[in-house]
């Protein structure tokens, strides 16, 4: 009976720990829904300016002329499509990470629910184990404070465990997305140097590759950016720029629709792509450096239980 009490105390402790992550994690969504909410007004307002100014070139009016006899049109219009191109994808990628944003959330606040009379539940139970342990109360207390601490300590390793797994998805969409950077390089090489209609669409085809990339990756920079959001864990995460997971569209993709046209600034986009991977793989390694340190906590804790065990036998 006593062992059956202990479990679940363990198990309420490991769920207790769970809803404050929760609450920590639903506190960062619900903050990066504003800013991203605030980001799609913004480019919105851009992409539709950006999007005028190509249609006023494109059109036959006085400036437009005058642009034509300076020999200025075309590059003046390409600058502009570029940009009005590069607002879109900013856009589009900043929608369905605030879709992804508000799935997670409703996603947590269901799983918070369910999670609601845990505390109630552990107090109840910590209660029976103190009235059938009512002779050593000092004991009980132990007892109950181990248990407590084994099962918060199970759980941010479970927790950590998950934190990882979305680091490595991230570390994965960009090995993909520098394979896709490096193909359009070599394919744009050749096309300079004449290859026709066929390396400029492969090449074409390889950033398209790298943006369908870039905005899943986008996402998972999001969920792990989340998954970091955890008080225990985000304390030790010393040197690593969590926020700017957000800002990743922002600079890749600028690089990426100047990258159409001029080959020399694929590097821009391969350089932020470096960038958020280095910060990544900095982060993956402080999660193992806690992650060790939290298993040999659990394996001093199942000692000490083990030993309480056998006192109170």
């Amino acid at each position: 009976m006593l062992e059956d009490m202990r479990r679940e105390l363990k198990e309420l402790s490991g769920k207790m720990e769970r809803k404050n992550k929760i609450e920590s994690m639903l506190v960062s969504l619900k903050q990066e829904e504003i800013e991203l909410t605030e980001k799609e007004h913004e480019l919105r307002s851009i992409f539709n300016k950006e999007n005028n100014d190509v249609e006023r070139l494109e059109k036959t009016t006085a400036t437009s002329i005058f642009c034509s006899i300076l020999g200025k049109k075309e590059i003046q219009l390409e600058k502009e499509l570029q940009e009005a191109m590069a607002a879109k994808l900013k856009y589009d990628a900043v929608v369905s990470q605030k879709e992804h944003c508000c799935s997670r959330e409703k996603i947590l606040i269901k799983e918070q629910q369910e999670l609601n009379g845990c505390d109630h539940r552990y107090q109840h139970v910590f209660g029976e184990i103190q009235v059938l342990l009512h002779n050593n109360t000092q004991y009980a207390e132990k007892l109950c404070y181990l248990e407590r601490q084994l099962g918060e300590v199970t759980n941010q390793l479970e927790e950590i465990v998950e934190a990882v797994a979305v680091g490595n998805a991230c570390i994965k969409e960009i090995k993909s997305i520098e394979e896709s950077l490096s193909n359009a390089e070599g394919w744009g090489t050749w096309d300079l140097m004449g290859g026709g209609m066929i390396s400029a669409m492969a090449k074409h085809s390889e950033l398209d590759k790298a943006q369908t990339s870039a905005e899943h990756l986008q996402v998972l920079l999001s969920t792990f950016r989340t998954e970091l959001a955890d008080v225990k864990i985000y304390e030790n995460m010393e040197q690593v720029n969590i926020d700017g997971f957000l800002r990743f569209a922002d600079y890749f993709f600028d690089g990426l629709i100047a990258d159409w046209s001029v080959l020399s600034r694929i590097h821009d986009s391969q350089r932020s792509v470096s960038q958020v991977e280095n910060q990544i793989s900095l982060a993956l390694a402080q999660l193992e450096t806690i992650h060790k340190r939290h298993e040999g906590e659990k394996v001093s804790l199942e000692k000490h239980n083990l030993l309480l065990t056998h006192e109170g036998e």
